[in-house]
């Protein structure tokens, strides 16, 4: 090896091309091997340029203070954060014209009410003022329980809400279901008077649905219910229907202009509704 190293002078100099325009930089050199044999070595690399990087000037600037605390022991070199042990106070900025007086949280509802002569509340359970509020009052348990609702009304009055049976809770009553009130009346009078107006329209066509009668019988007045009778398992119209007019004379008017009329190649049989048993 020895011997190798001092006939290094016969070996040709280093040749080094490029980089070319692709970044492709070739290194041409010549060595010895093992066994006494001149030997060429080619290597290529690219060599890739780095962008310079913009800076800011005021972060320029910061780096030519000189350091402080912990960091002040490290390189000159030395860019890393330093985590500060010390507490630090941050104050909340605030709008110019404002005072500092004010930005401070205000306190005890209580005891603020307690200031400038203000008005105390006066707890219902212990009846005490200004010590504590009455959903916080230490006497609650001992307090006389308040008056529960009774079952049944005083006598002479008549109430509009009872008890639902196995559960102690208040329920609605309806005026009809009442103590002394008239079991006939109420809404079988509105069952009533809807069947005085109803119309029965008989021999309709397979397809004419609510809204066809109901083209057909708002000329003679207003209508307040139309209904066509449909087959549940072919969902085709069972050819009858009822029209609920709200005059009884908007409903004879209509009977006797459409009773006979051909309708849909079908001749219409239109007629007052028997009244469903009450």
């Amino acid at each position: 090896m020895d011997e190798d190293d001092d006939l290094d002078f016969l070996l040709p100099p280093e040749q080094v091309i490029g980089p070319g325009e692709n970044g492709l930089k070739t290194v041409i050199e010549y060595k010895f091997n093992d066994e006494g044999s001149k030997v060429k070595i080619t290597t290529k690399s690219r060599v890739r340029k780095l962008a310079s990087a913009r800076l800011n000037k005021r972060a320029i600037e910061r780096r030519s203070w000189p350091k402080f605390g912990d960091a002040a022991n490290e390189d000159a070199g030395g860019r890393l954060t330093m985590v500060s042990t010390e507490e630090i106070l941050m104050e909340r900025p605030r709008a110019p014209g404002t005072k500092a007086d004010e930005s401070k949280a205000a306190g005890d509802s209580l005891s603020q009410l307690s200031k400038g002569g203000a008005v105390l509340m006066v707890c219902r359970t212990c009846h005490k003022k200004g010590d504590h509020w009455t959903s916080k009052c230490p006497y609650k348990d001992l307090a006389a329980p308040a008056d529960v609702f009774t079952d049944k009304p005083p006598t002479g009055e008549t109430s509009t809400v009872s008890a639902a049976p196995g559960t102690g809770k208040a329920a609605y009553v309806p005026p009809s279901m009442r103590a002394g009130a008239d079991r006939s009346a109420g809404g079988s009078d509105m069952r009533r008077r809807n069947d005085e107006n109803s119309v029965r329209v008989t021999n309709l066509s397979e397809d004419r649905r609510e809204p066809d009668l109901m083209e057909l019988f708002h000329p003679f007045g207003a209508v307040t219910r139309v209904y066509v009778a449909i087959d549940q398992k072919t969902g085709v119209s069972r050819g009858f229907g009822f029209v609920n007019f709200v005059s009884r004379e908007d409903a004879q008017r209509a009977i006797n202009k459409l009773n006979g009329y051909g309708y849909d190649n079908l001749i219409l049989r239109v007629e007052w509704a028997t009244p469903r048993p009450t």
